[in-house]
């Protein structure tokens, strides 16, 4: 597969997450009507299936989660919320900064991650982080494209 067709699988993926949004369901008040509230998606059900996406991607430089990155980590927290599963969170970096730099940098990244889905209600202590840095990355090349692919949170069942 050509650099192009991976940009634009990346770029398709990234849009399709940026458009889904978030869900939101109609509820009935006491009173009868409906009510404006969403319900999060987080707490849905206790028969949640694993979601297809299990990667989050960061800004440069940055461990920040975003809304596209937040709503991945909703349907894997309504999933782990509903499972007994454990997982471990791997942080990543692109090539560039020194190997020092991006090692903290992958744990503040699987910090980030790990954070979030707690704050969401998963126990921690099914929750375990490393940081792979630059190590392991998801494309090869250099460019902003590839560098974006790499600049992410694996989030893996054990």
């Amino acid at each position: 597969m050509n650099q192009f067709s991976k940009f634009t699988i990346v770029a398709l993926a990234a849009a399709a997450l940026l458009f889904a949004g978030c869900a939101k369901k109609e509820v009935v008040s006491s009173e009868g009507g409906p009510s404006t509230q969403p319900v999060s998606s987080v707490a849905e059900s206790s028969t949640a299936k694993k979601p297809s996406s299990d990667a989050v991607y960061f800004a440069f430089d940055k461990s920040d989660l975003d809304g596209a990155s937040k709503a991945t980590l909703n349907a894997n927290a309504a999933w782990l919320n509903g499972s007994d599963a454990s997982i471990t969170i791997e942080g990543n970096c692109d090539e560039r900064g020194s190997r020092e730099y991006n090692l903290a940098l992958g744990q503040r990244r699987a910090d980030s991650v790990k954070d979030y889905l707690v704050a969401n209600g998963v126990d921690a202590s099914r929750i375990d982080t490393v940081s792979f840095g630059e190590e392991r990355p998801a494309c090869d090349g250099s460019g902003a494209a590839c560098w974006a692919q790499n600049r992410r949170a694996d989030i893996v069942s054990r």
